[in-house]
């Protein structure tokens, strides 16, 4: 099953989609900021990594960036209720992998992550 990292400085926020993504099978880790997240993916290979744009100090959209060039195959998903990345300097480009409003359909982000991952976000078999 698929490794998801989740980077968000509300606790609450992490504890939602935490909850929400190992109910559907997913490995989680999560952190509290952008270096904090750095750190965890130098021992944690995540397949995923969810990633709030405002953050102290990092952020999101700057953290994804460090992962694309750390990790290139890694999908990159930016969430956010107060995101304009059309307004934010310079285009994210090939950075983010998908884009995520706040606050979220819990059933279109589960599929929407299973979408991203492909065969990796596939059920594990059934008993």
């Amino acid at each position: 099953m698929a490794r998801i990292l989740i980077v968000d400085d509300e606790v609450h926020v992490i504890g939602a989609l935490r909850r929400l993504l190992r109910r559907e099978g997913f490995t989680i880790e999560a952190a509290l900021n952008g270096e904090e997240a750095l750190q965890k993916l130098a021992t944690f290979q995540a397949d995923v990594v969810i990633s709030d744009f405002r953050m102290r100090g990092m952020s999101g959209l700057e953290l994804l960036g460090k992962v694309l060039d750390r990790a290139p195959t890694t999908v990159r998903v930016l969430i956010s209720g107060h995101a304009d990345l059309s307004s934010s300097s310079g285009q994210p480009g090939g950075v983010i992998s998908h884009f995520i409003s706040k606050p979220w359909d819990d059933a279109r982000l589960v599929a929407d992550v299973r979408a991203l991952l492909g065969s990796k976000g596939s059920a594990p078999p059934g008993p």
